[in-house]
Parts: C-alpha cells; structure tokens; sequence
C-alpha cells in the first residue's frame, strides 16, 4: 500500500512540470521587457550648466537627440552671448552707439520679445541692465562704486533701443548703453532644446 501511494505521489509530482510546460507553450507570447534607459549628461554652455535627461528605448538615437540639443545650445550660446567677442550680440554692444548693427532675425526677434517684457513690466525686465551690469565681475568680486553706478544708471532704459524691423537693425540712442538677454535667452534655448 505504502509502495501504490509512493508510486502516485511521484507520478503526481512528476506530471506537475509536464503540466507547466504545457501552461508555459500554450500561452501566448509576452512582450519582451523595455530596454530603454534614461540617458543625461551636463555641458558647460551660455556660462552655466546645461543638463539634459531623456528616456530612450534606443541608445544611439538617444544620444543623437541629446548631441542635437547641445548643439543647438553652442549655436545659440554662439550668436547671443556678451562674453564672446564675435557674437551678434557683442557686435550690437560694440557699434549700436555708432551706427545700426543688422543681426540676424532670430536675435533681432528675441530682442524685439525684450522690449515687450519691459514694457508690461514698466521696466521692471529690461536687457539694457547690462548697462550696469557688465562693471560687475563675480567670478573676481569686483564690484562697481556708487559713482561709477550712478554714471551708468541713465542707459538702463528699454526705450533707447531703435529697433528696424524691416532691416533687423538695432541701434542705441544713449552712449554707454548695453544689452545681455541673460535669462530670456536662456529661456529661448531652453524651448528650443524642447523642441529638439
């Protein structure tokens, strides 16, 4: 009797994994796990740092879209930052007390956004703070007198930039006047990095 009960346990143990495996090749194919990952990395552009994370089921493309958003940030960073010498916008600050500078219209658009900020914020926003500005140096802690201040403060207003729309020029009504898009053009680069 114990022999017939040892025999149908096993027998019963033994069809279990049969059993399974008939479950298992019956059933209707799963989809395989995502093999995506989420990629970043960080930049040093437009005098900060740049960080981009994305979620990618393809490594290689993943990367091309991020390549593609640094990129597109050292364009940007390349036409619009005061720090660079040959950008459109240190030309603009170098000779717009002269005569016109033309830039192109993606600058002259941002710049014409500028005026519109400043105005429904009664200046509260406006690119010409640069004015004053640039006597600061932050990374050396240097910082302006009172004097030198108050001789810069009267070119800090909106209203001396002549924009052209017709040419894409911009020139400057008040000597010693600058611009610096700072945190609208930071904000521009960032909705075009989105757009990527």
């Amino acid at each position: 009797m114990m022999t017939r009960m040892l025999r149908f346990i096993l027998a019963a143990l033994s069809a279990v994994p049969c059993l399974a495996m008939q479950a298992v090749t019956a059933a209707p194919a799963a989809p395989l796990p995502a093999r995506g990952a989420w990629l970043e990395r960080t930049e040093a552009i437009m005098g900060t740092r740049i960080y981009v994370q994305l979620w990618s089921q393809d490594r290689a493309k993943g990367n091309a879209a991020i390549d593609a958003v640094m990129a597109e940030m050292r364009r940007i960073d390349a036409l619009m930052s005061h720090y660079k010498p040959e950008s459109q916008l240190s030309q603009i600050n170098a000779r717009a007390n002269r005569e016109p500078v033309q830039v192109d219209k993606e600058l002259f658009d941002l710049i014409k956004l500028s005026t519109h900020y400043s105005e429904i914020t009664a200046g509260a926003f406006d690119i010409t703070y640069a004015s004053v500005g640039y006597l600061y140096d932050y990374p050396r802690h240097v910082h302006p007198t009172e004097a030198q201040i108050q001789q810069a403060l009267p070119a800090v207003n909106w209203r001396h930039m002549l924009l052209d729309e017709q040419h894409h020029t911009v020139r400057f009504e008040h000597p010693g006047m600058r611009i610096d898009l700072g945190g609208i053009g930071k904000g521009y680069a960032v909705d075009r990095g989105v757009e990527i």
